[in-house]
């Protein structure tokens, strides 16, 4: 009888022993979370093994998920999955419908990105016009009048002198009998006499030679050769000045002045506020349902199929082994223990008991042996 309850003993020291001891091998892991001493010697197996080995197991975990987990091959696998790309297709449907239906206006849209939109368009269509132009104004400059007009322009042109030669004449007729022209021509006319007849033109003052050389002025400005003439001069003319280049013509003032008038003609004439401040959805009413059934598809197709073939390079730019190294180093350590816990708790209750059984059976052994 004192052997079988010697045995019994010793099996339940044994036990005792073994689930303990497993019982403080897992404690030891995480435990104490830092390092005890006592005066200036550190207690031995302080801290725990995995607050000791923090960073180490950091880095090693985060190696692991980039190795063996979150792979290129294993992401691009998963983008390209039907499901996965049709729930994407159809987030970014509902998104891009609510957008497009929206009843705000384009400048409250704009607003948080953008603010000031309308007075930031203005100003920068006005510097880009008078840019634009300043540039065009340079080219044009080094190119000869001719070539500006080309030869349709200049045939035009030609074709004009004659209406131009005969509204001339026409003019110049009309000046000769307005008052103003009669007092010219008499005072021509006047020094004229003064000045070859001399004393004789005191015999002859009272001669009107107004009226006798005015019929005679107007013959010739009627006449065809007198048009004839003036239409090959003009024309004559109007060739030698058409080979002359454009900067000639235009000096900087002049140019400034032009690029100005234009661009403020055309800037003050943009309807920038009326369309910022027009809803969205009065833009976007006709092509919504081509955009959402269309171009969203095939939009989030081609963006899917880009992203995964430049897996590789996203994945190894976004250092995911140092972002779980991070996180994992960042975790405080009672959390962390927590975490392995609550995965492993069953398994970790599981080895104290088979450290109690091993502890029970080695128990036995010796209590056998003993008994022997």
């Amino acid at each position: 009888m004192d052997g079988i309850l010697k045995i019994l003993l010793m099996i339940a020291i044994g036990a005792v022993i073994g689930g303990v001891t497993n019982f403080l091998a897992i404690k030891m892991l995480f435990r104490p979370h830092e390092p005890k001493f006592i005066g200036s010697v550190r207690v031995p197996f302080t801290p725990g093994l995995i607050p000791k080995r923090r960073n180490e197991l950091a880095s090693s975990l985060g190696k692991t998920v980039v190795k063996h987990l979150l792979t290129p091959e294993g992401m691009r696998k998963r983008l390209l999955d039907d499901q996965v790309t049709l729930h994407i297709t159809h987030f970014v449907q509902r998104e891009v419908q609510a957008m497009l239906r929206s009843e705000k206006t384009v400048q409250e849209l704009l607003e948080p990105l953008y603010p000031n939109a309308e007075e930031r368009i203005i100003t920068l269509a006005d510097e880009k016009l008078r840019a634009e132009l300043s540039s065009a104004m340079a080219e044009v400059k080094e190119r000869k009048l001719y070539e500006m007009l080309g030869e349709e322009g200049m045939d035009r042109v030609r074709a004009l002198i004659p209406e131009i030669v005969d509204a001339l004449l026409v003019k110049s007729e009309e000046y000769f009998y307005s008052t103003e022209g009669e007092a010219q021509l008499r005072h021509m006319v006047d020094s004229f006499v003064q000045r070859r007849l001399g004393f004789i033109a005191g015999f002859i003052q009272n001669m009107n030679f107004v009226e006798m050389v005015r019929p005679e002025i107007v013959n010739i400005l009627r006449g065809q050769s007198t048009r004839d003439g003036m239409t090959t001069m003009i024309t004559r003319e109007f060739e030698r000045f058409s080979e002359r280049t454009v900067d000639t013509l235009v000096d900087e003032r002049l140019e400034l002045k032009l690029i100005d008038g234009i661009t403020d003609q055309v800037v003050s004439r943009l309807p920038i506020g009326q369309l910022l401040n027009r809803p969205l959805s009065s833009y976007t009413q006709s092509v919504e349902s081509r955009v959402v059934d269309e171009l969203v598809p095939q939009g989030v197709t081609v963006v899917i199929e880009r992203f995964t073939s430049e897996m590789e390079t996203i994945m190894d730019r976004l250092k995911i082994d140092k972002i779980v190294q991070e996180q994992v180093q960042s975790l405080d350590t009672s959390y962390l223990e927590e975490i392995v816990l609550s995965i492993s708790k069953r398994e970790f209750r599981a080895i104290t008991w088979l450290g109690a059984l091993l502890g029970g059976m080695i128990g036995l052994i010796q209590g056998l042996i003993a008994i022997l």
